[in-house]
């Protein structure tokens, strides 16, 4: 509604991943279905590609889920393997709006930090989809660790530890040990009305950094060729134009220079 009452409403967004890669410490729970790396990081890349031929140069993926290595490597791969001028970037959204998952002692309004299917992530679905939650099979649990707590961060990093949450394995029970439940935190807890501030917060980022990109590169322009790739103005001049429109060829002819040029 923001961006319609500005004359220019932001109405494209790619249905997201069904199925997604997982940290090793999720692998045999139930109703979890892990996609191997290599598979989702080529999945990626082909829909890139695909959008990129379509004209769609300014790619933003937010992730909403626990894979954002997974999605990071799918960005530099793409980049590396076809080295084409656009905007591209990886945004995991609760991380960029952590300062609105602070606890009470912090000046927030949680009990509790942002885990897994917690308190956070109750309270968000309870906001976007109540009729999805049930609220009496709702449990509190908490992780088992072998090492003292200060090593790795929660999940939105907001303590500034020397390591993210996904940054090692072995030192806690994995889920279907630890917490079979599938919540690592107090999903009782879980409050639509705590989840308004962090939502509004990530929709008004996105806004932002929507508004940047388009007013450094207004739509049918990407960044300098010969600044950005290892290719020159000249040689991605037909591929850069409208598809269809005269003289534009579509990418997939464009011939392959660089580090990677697997075809799988």
């Amino acid at each position: 509604r923001y961006t319609a009452k500005r004359g220019a409403p932001v109405n494209l967004a790619l249905p997201p991943l069904m199925y997604g890669a997982h940290p090793y410490h999720h692998l045999g729970m139930p109703g979890t279905v892990i996609v191997r790396e290599n598979v989702l990081r080529e999945l990626l890349i082909d829909v890139m590609l695909g959008l990129w031929n379509d004209g769609f140069r300014k790619q933003i993926i937010v992730n909403n889920h626990g894979q954002l290595w997974v999605l990071e490597s799918a960005v530099q791969q793409f980049a590396k393997r076809y080295q084409l001028p656009g905007i591209y970037r990886v945004i995991d959204w609760h991380r960029a709006v952590r300062e609105f998952f602070r606890t009470k002692e912090r000046g927030g309004v949680w009990d509790t930090d942002f885990v897994h299917a917690d308190e956070s992530e109750t309270s968000l679905s309870l906001y976007l989809h109540p009729e999805m939650v049930d609220m009496a099979y709702a449990v509190d649990t908490q992780g088992k660790s072998y090492l003292p707590d200060g090593h790795f961060d929660k999940s939105v990093d907001p303590f500034g530890r020397p390591s993210r949450w996904s940054e090692g394995e072995g030192h806690a029970a994995i889920e279907i040990a630890g917490t079979p439940e599938g919540v690592v935190g107090r999903a009782t807890h879980g409050d639509p009305v705590k989840a308004k501030r962090p939502l509004a917060a990530i929709l008004k980022y996105l806004t932002l950094l929507n508004d940047q990109i388009l007013e450094a590169f207004p739509p049918g322009t990407v960044p300098p060729v010969e600044e950005t790739t290892l290719r020159t103005q000249e040689e991605m001049a037909p591929y850069l134009k409208e598809p269809f429109s005269e003289g534009w060829r579509p990418v997939y002819s464009l011939p392959r220079i660089g580090q990677d040029t697997f075809v799988g």
